[in-house]
């Protein structure tokens, strides 16, 4: 099975049940008779902009968060405005920090991986703080100015 089946397999494994690990979403596939790695899993999780999320008992889970086309700067501007509550600039690097234990930070970093702006080189998130990487400091300040501008709004 190639990147392009495997990854409508992993689409519709998450859409029909509430997966919360990689693990389980390994178990998943090799029980519809796909082996993938750890590391294979988590770039597709990534390309396919899965995040998790907690329901209303706590537990998290994977979802499948879709890109929004034209109006993807849009929903990034209003995430910024809701979830953001501190950006620091080292170097070529912002440091952005969200809601607490929201997991915002993944799908903000999502969102600025499809902004396609160019002095986001790539980004790297984790559960409440993501840092965007750019190539020279004064990128990473227009970046760190951007989102000053949408928390204030």
């Amino acid at each position: 099975m190639g990147n392009r089946d495997r990854r409508k397999l992993i689409k519709q494994l998450i859409t029909d049940f509430k997966i919360s690990t990689q693990e389980e979403l390994l178990q998943r596939l090799k029980d519809a008779g796909e082996e993938a790695t750890q590391a294979t899993i988590s770039r597709d999780l990534h390309a396919l902009n899965v995040a998790k999320v907690n329901d209303e008992n706590g537990h998290s889970y994977y979802i499948r968060v879709e890109n929004a086309g034209p109006k993807i700067n849009q929903r990034m501007y209003e995430m910024i405005k809701n979830t953001v509550e501190s950006i620091t600039t080292v170097q070529f690097i912002n440091v952005i920090k969200t809601t607490p234990n929201s997991n915002y930070a993944t799908i903000l970093a999502g969102l600025f991986d499809d902004s396609q702006m160019p002095e986001v080189t790539g980004t790297l998130a984790g559960n409440d703080t993501f840092i965007t990487i750019s190539q020279t400091p004064e990128e990473a300040k227009k970046i760190n100015q951007l989102v000053q501008k949408y928390m204030e709004h």
